[in-house]
């Protein structure tokens, strides 16, 4: 399996789930220690919710959204991690959890920010990675980039911008069907964008 293949060469294995099902296997079956939650996922506050309850690290992709979805998003995930039960109908609770002291630490022990723009592949002009800033002077938490560039030009910048984590799509052949193929590195590239990366 894939996950097996990771751990013979020293990879961590993540996934990101998009229903509940795959939250579940993630986490249950493959017995996941990280989560990645894509940028569409955001907003899904049932879902933010079960991972949170799971008391696994977050990896939280901000996609289109504004800072105070991602705000929204950070007080489920407090609220989560730190009450077991199903909140009741008043939102307040999120914002609540968001605040105090215990929510903060669990987020600050647990949760990763990635800036992302959202097009395949992203236009250089469209990236800002001052929006990585502004997101690490908000929230106090770990940012890094969701990267859709081609190239590895970005990613080498938002390391020296003070990334945390770079995701990057990956692919044995760019001329394969799907949105992602295009903006993906091929192998040799993704080797010259991690030790690029360590050199910076």
């Amino acid at each position: 399996s894939l996950v097996r293949h990771c751990k013979e060469q020293g990879i961590e294995f993540l996934s990101s789930p998009f229903d509940m099902q795959s939250l579940q296997f993630l986490v249950g079956n493959l017995k996941l220690e990280k989560i990645k939650i894509g940028s569409g996922e955001i907003t899904n506050f049932p879902m933010l919710l079960s991972a949170a309850h799971s008391g696994k690290e977050l990896i939280l992709s901000s996609g289109m959204s504004t800072l105070g979805e991602v705000e929204a998003a950070l007080g489920v995930i407090a609220y989560g991690f730190i009450n077991k039960n199903t909140p009741s109908e008043d939102s307040n609770i999120f914002m609540e959890s968001f605040s105090s002291s215990e929510g903060q630490d669990a987020l600050c022990r647990r949760v990763s920010l990635l800036h992302c723009t959202t097009e395949y592949p992203s236009d250089f002009e469209d990236v800002n990675l001052r929006v990585m800033d502004t997101m690490r002077e908000a929230f106090g938490l770990p940012v890094g980039l969701s990267d859709h560039t081609l190239g590895i030009a970005v990613p080498i910048a938002a390391v020296a911008r003070g990334a945390a984590i770079i995701e990057k799509h990956f692919t044995l052949d760019k001329n394969l069907e799907g949105p992602d193929h295009t903006a993906s590195l091929d192998p040799d590239e993704l080797c010259t964008m991690v030790r690029s990366i360590r050199e910076v």
